[in-house]
């Protein structure tokens, strides 16, 4: 399934299951794929598992600058809009983590929990 996004790219996405709503963020590089263990292994949830602009089969956004946490955080808020879900517990690897983290802190009252695989408690920046 596709959604389309407040700035016009069609992303990927899978809802599959009734229940408790786990909306799952996979890593940089990785796709809704990622969580498919995990959707053999648990019952009772419905799981929602976005993949991000530029990977798998959603849309490539022409503006690079776009491929950002922040971005895919509101890509994220925006599959929630889409399909009508006020609250999700979010399923974070890797970077999915952190752009739970910063849904967090972006829109806490969209969020009934957050589950962090793979994502340190900090991350350091170099130049």
């Amino acid at each position: 399934m596709k959604f389309t996004t407040s700035d016009g790219l069609q992303l990927a996405y899978e809802d599959a299951g009734e229940g408790t709503v786990l909306l799952c963020l996979p890593g940089l590089t990785r796709n809704a794929r990622d969580f498919d263990d995990l959707a053999t292994a648990i019952s009772g949830v419905r799981l929602v598992r976005l993949t991000y602009r530029g990977r798998g089969a959603s849309d490539y956004d022409s503006n690079y600058t776009n491929y950002n946490v922040p971005q895919e955080a509101k890509d994220a808020l925006e599959l929630l809009d889409h399909l009508n879900i006020e609250k999700a517990l979010f399923v974070g690897t890797s970077r999915g983590g952190i752009i739970a983290m910063l849904t967090a802190a972006m829109a806490k009252v969209r969020m009934s929990g957050v589950l962090l695989n793979d994502i340190g408690p900090e991350i350091i920046l170099r130049a």
